[in-house]
């Protein structure tokens, strides 16, 4: 069943349409600071509070999925995509890169540029190769928006993937300097460190694999350096594999062949993951 709702949501996200405006709300946080002014638990168990706010819903949806799907496939069915469909995200990576692309070839289109620079602003600081920085932010998107939600939905269900969205949407927006932002974003780098490396590993075996291997071999990246890695693993896969038969020019050529490489990854997975569910292991 778990490899079933992942393989729906998967292709629903990632070729077919945006969920990306319903999953806008920034409930998570609101939640958080509400449950915060009634209990004040900060004041008791001091940073570690925020983890209350993350286990409470986490429980709650425990308890639906015991008491009241556990018997019924279909429910079970679509309690799942619905609730990794929510965890995905929030943004849309492929709209995000259709914004950048449409900016790029059109400056003034004020609209797309202003969608495709916060992409990549906010994903990661653009160093003096124009073309690395998005090319990385393609594939640290594409973790932290719908492979490191699935993992997670693999390893744990439901609760896994909530679990981590909730961890990432406190972690980016609460106010810095917090320190229970501090307790979230620790929390997001832990449940990020091996969906991070099964992707790296993946990206290298739909593009180029021995540049990959050789990066994980002999750098050791902290548990703070996670999109250091996948940054760096995406760019080493990607190597030569561009796309071919395109009228664009070099820049445009190498985004649509770093998304071509991301989506190459994902069905790398999806067919270890459809072996496993053969197995029985999922």
């Amino acid at each position: 069943m778990s490899f079933l709702i992942v393989l729906i949501c998967c292709v629903i996200e990632l070729t077919y349409m945006s969920f990306a405006p319903l999953r806008k709300s920034n409930w998570i946080v609101d939640w958080h600071r509400w449950l915060e002014s009634k209990l004040g638990l900060e004041r008791f168990i001091g940073a570690t509070a925020v983890l209350i706010s993350i286990a409470l819903p986490v429980a709650v949806l425990a308890y639906l999925f015991a008491s009241w799907w556990i018997d019924s496939h279909l429910l079970t069915l679509l309690g799942g995509v619905t609730v990794l469909m929510f965890c995905f995200g929030p943004e849309d990576t492929g709209y995000d890169v259709e914004q950048y692309i449409q900016a790029y070839r059109d400056p003034t289109d004020k609209y797309s540029s202003s969608n495709g620079n916060n992409f990549l602003n906010a994903i990661i600081a653009p160093p003096s190769d124009p073309d690395v920085p998005f090319l990385r932010a393609v594939a640290i998107a594409a973790n932290e928006r719908v492979f490191a939600p699935a993992f997670w939905f693999i390893v744990l269900g439901p609760l896994g993937a909530l679990c981590f969205r909730m961890a990432s949407a406190l972690a980016r927006n609460l106010s810095p300097g917090d320190s229970q932002r501090e307790v979230a974003d620790r929390l997001h780098q832990i449940l990020l460190w091996l969906p991070l490396r099964l992707l790296a590993v993946a990206l290298g075996l739909a593009g180029t694999l021995g540049p990959v291997l050789k990066l994980l071999s002999e750098r050791t990246y902290g548990l703070a350096e996670g999109t250091t890695l996948i940054g760096d693993a995406a760019v080493a896969a990607l190597g030569d594999n561009r796309a071919s038969g395109s009228n664009d020019d070099e820049h445009v050529i190498l985004i649509n062949s770093m998304f071509a490489l991301v989506k190459r990854a994902f069905v790398v997975w999806l067919a270890v993951l459809a072996l496993c569910a053969a197995a029985g292991i999922v």
